[in-house]
């Protein structure tokens, strides 16, 4: 299996150092294009990449695999399998697959989202969208924290202040409220769930079209 990842950030960088050791992963470069060669495409950038990602994977008929979370994918132009994989922590998707199934069943009580990133994160997590979504809510209702202070007092460790993934759903009807709380610290749970999503993907079978990563981890 022939891995290749696009993206020049702190995700990308901690799959390269966490995997390279199990798979044949590689860096991927816009030279790369001129290449025949079917693989799977981890696309963990900014989005700057993705286009000539999507060129080389509807060519190749490769499995695209889309991790980062501001991208417009569904307005491209798709002939190849692309899998929408904004969370690769296994213990969330299985919660989130939960959601996505029942969530609806709470839309008639008051809802609030709460999500906070690094600082430097200027674009509300896919997660966030996602649980927005199961409860029926609007997404503009999620509330995004990014300053440290506050970050802390929400129970984020101050040395995972640069790299953590919050997201809490509060559920409240009359004298009664529900919390659910996600929290991933540092990027070992995405690598530690991509070691197990990768070997699926390589032995699965898959249309020309999109996916969810829950979709597939059900097969």
């Amino acid at each position: 299996m022939k891995v290749y990842i696009a993206g020049n950030g702190k995700l990308a960088e901690s799959i390269i150092n966490g995997l390279s050791a199990e798979f044949e992963l590689k860096k991927w470069k816009n030279t790369d294009l001129k290449s025949e060669e079917k693989i799977i495409l981890l696309h963990a950038g900014s989005g700057r990449q993705f286009d000539e990602c999507l060129e080389y994977c509807n060519k190749t008929k490769s499995v695209l695999l889309e991790l980062s979370t501001g991208g417009s994918v569904h307005e491209k132009n798709i002939d190849c399998p692309v899998i929408l994989c904004p969370n690769t922590a296994i213990p969330v998707l299985k919660i989130m697959e939960l959601l996505k199934q029942y969530g609806h069943e709470f839309s008639q009580y008051k809802i609030n989202i709460i999500e906070s990133h690094q600082e430097n994160k200027t674009t509300i997590p896919g997660t966030a969208v996602e649980l927005a979504e199961y409860f029926q809510m609007s997404a503009e209702k999620i509330i995004s924290i990014r300053n440290p202070d506050e970050q802390i007092k929400s129970g984020i460790p101050e040395q995972h202040l640069g790299l953590h993934a919050y997201h809490n759903v509060f559920i409240k009807d009359t004298g009664c409220e529900i919390s659910l709380q996600l929290k991933v610290l540092g990027h070992d749970a995405y690598v530690n769930g991509l070691r197990k999503i990768l070997p699926i993907v390589n032995q699965g079978c898959f249309e020309n079209r999109l996916y969810n990563i829950t979709d597939i981890l059900k097969k």
